[in-house]
């Protein structure tokens, strides 16, 4: 190997021109926009920013492998390399082994835009996600990271953010330094903002007091990007893909092993030249499903060694063509039962905000990938089973052990390979698991008195989920509603009811606790929104129709204390009425 140094504008020129790719192993873009703020401040301090490994090969040996272009334009929802083009007709190409998240956030900030989710967007909602570039504060003080709110120089900022200038913030966008020569000529640059309409009075007044230290920010950062060759990196030659595959897994790893899953990935896609592509487009199917998932290459990776009846945990040395082959034939298989289980998730309710472990889902999709029964006593089983063990925590930590001991309750070893030792789903049968550090997948009175102190969230949707067995969450969209409104326990309004000040903190503590909640339609609880409970049970909608039809049938639904007193002074004593209603249903459902 041979040590050599270039600059960052040669870096991104390099990639620019598809001289630079990123092989089929490495993993995709994760690095947070703050992660690449910080890379540029470092930059801008001249800190190290760590050695780079590249892979040098003939254009002709290239396509013998699958390569990735970096991305430009970053968008969370869709953070997805596109495949090089192919057939590669360059004389040389370099792929990236170790520094991919380093060059692709340089490559970023100065040639695109990185688009997350605003604070309160929705996921769903394009609006969510305005692309941004990084800018420089170039009021900021040259010889600190943080301007005078506390935030970093550096930022990405959309269009109309970029133009906020003031007597603190004058932001200047990254990638000009760029098209710059070797000589920045920061002067004609500021006097071109003084004579701008865009510009601000008080900004101007400022970039006048402040032009020293505008001129040291971005001369600063021109050297750095230009002229200083702050990329050191080692190449290797080696055309054969398994001494690359052992060299990235050591320069990525620290000299620890990699994770399992993502060993296996990078094995996988090294030996399946369409893995990445087949792998990640099914991943974004599945998260499509209902009102969305989150599941990623570690959770397919997981699911893929359990469903295969390969060792979950593999050595390094494991990782042979015989394993891959395995996965890459049952690949079909894999995919029909995870989306099946994905499916049995939507139907129960679930989705990406309330699935607390992807791990459990696991032992679900190794049923149905052994042709298991979907009769509706196994399809009840299994959501005991999955509810159950997110409640419990089950794969909070060593959770590749917890599936191992999962997987031998649910099969049996024959001659032909490995069967279901059970056609129909047993919870009781899955409770003999033997699971690891004293784990249990049973529950006690102790789970039970803990179930009734959760507050409204994923966990507390779940036990209520239980109680509602006929409703019918893949056609409807149910929300956690207060019993008795939120907004009834605001200072005013519990001054209002008579409520001693004394008592204040302790009701509002109770109002998002599981004994105050319950499921209702979409609809019905925007409805219902800040109407007292008592009123709007009784009451009758804009048409004149009543709210409730049948009374007594909606309180032995909505487990509601027949004998409680519902106006808004009694909620203690309702309270403790459902508490104890809640605790004998939850115990005749879970224990």
């Amino acid at each position: 190997m041979s040590y050599k140094n270039m600059t960052i504008k040669e870096a991104v020129e390099r990639i620019g021109r598809n001289d630079m790719y990123l092989p089929a192993i490495q993993r995709k873009f994760v690095w947070h926009h703050s992660q690449i703020e910080d890379l540029f401040d470092s930059i801008m301090r001249d800190y190290p920013i760590g050695t780079f490994l590249f892979w040098c090969l003939t254009g002709k040996k290239a396509n013998d492998y699958t390569f990735y272009k970096f991305l430009q334009e970053y968008h969370e929802r869709r953070p997805y390399n596109d495949l090089a083009p192919r057939p590669i007709t360059r004389d040389q190409v370099i792929g990236v082994l170790d520094g991919q998240q380093r060059l692709s956030s340089m490559y970023i900030a100065l040639q695109g835009t990185y688009a997350y989710k605003k604070r309160y967007g929705r996921w769903d909602n394009d609006d969510s996600f305005p692309p941004r570039q990084l800018y420089l504060n170039a009021f900021a003080d040259p010889a600190g990271s943080a301007d005078e709110d506390g935030g970093g120089r550096f930022k990405f900022l959309t269009d109309d953010e970029s133009r906020e200038a003031d007597e603190r913030h004058l932001w200047f966008p990254v990638k000009t330094t760029l098209l710059w020569p070797d000589y920045a000529d920061i002067d004609r640059y500021c006097d071109e903002l003084l004579g701008s309409n865009d510009l601000p009075d008080s900004a101007k007044t400022a970039l006048r007091e402040r032009r020293v230290a505008v001129r040291q920010n971005i001369g600063i950062l021109h050297q750095r990007l230009v002229r200083d060759e702050r990329i050191s990196y080692f190449e290797v030659t080696d055309p054969d893909l398994d001494s690359i595959l052992d060299i990235f897994v050591r320069v990525n790893s620290g000299g620890t092993v990699l994770s399992k899953s993502d060993l296996l990935f990078s094995t996988i896609i090294a030996h399946w030249q369409s893995g990445r592509q087949e792998i990640e487009e099914f991943i974004k199917s599945i998260n499509k499903e209902g009102d969305g998932f989150r599941f990623n290459t570690d959770f397919v990776m997981r699911t893929c060694l359990v469903l295969t009846d390969c060792p979950v945990l593999f050595k390094v040395k494991g990782f042979n063509p015989e394993n891959i082959s395995i996965i890459q034939a049952s690949w079909d298989q894999i995919k029909t039962a995870i989306r099946s289980a994905v499916r049995l998730l939507v139907e129960w309710g679930f989705s990406g905000e309330t699935l607390t472990s992807q791990n459990a889902i696991i032992p679900i999709a190794y049923h149905l990938a052994k042709n298991g029964s979907t009769s509706d006593s196994s399809k009840t089983a299994m959501r005991r089973y999955l509810i159950h063990s997110l409640l419990k925590g089950i794969y909070g930590g060593q959770g590749d052990r917890v599936l191992s001991a999962m997987r031998d309750t649910l099969r049996q070893k024959t001659a032909a390979g490995y069967v279901l030792q059970n056609n129909a789903f047993s919870f009781e049968n899955i409770c003999e698991a033997k699971l690891s550090g004293g784990k249990r997948l049973k529950m006690d009175q102790a789970d039970l008195d803990e179930i009734l102190e959760y507050r409204k969230g994923s966990y507390s949707f779940m036990v209520l989920s239980m109680l509602y067995p006929w409703l019918k969450f893949e056609q409807e969209t149910f929300h956690q509603d207060h019993i008795h409104p939120d907004s009834g326990f605001s200072d005013a309004r519990l001054q209002r009811q008579g409520i001693p000040e004394a008592e204040w903190a302790k009701w509002r503590e109770l109002k998002d606790a599981l004994p105050n909640l319950q499921l209702m339609l979409g609809r019905e609880n925007s409805s219902k929104n800040k109407t007292p409970f008592v009123d709007w049970l009784h009451g009758c909608d804009q048409s004149g129709q009543p709210n409730v039809p049948d009374v007594d049938d909606f309180k032995r639904r909505n487990c509601i204390p027949g004998e409680a007193k519902l106006d808004f002074p009694s909620f203690a004593e309702f309270f403790e009425a459902r508490r104890q209603l809640l605790r004998e249903r939850i115990e005749g459902v879970l224990l």
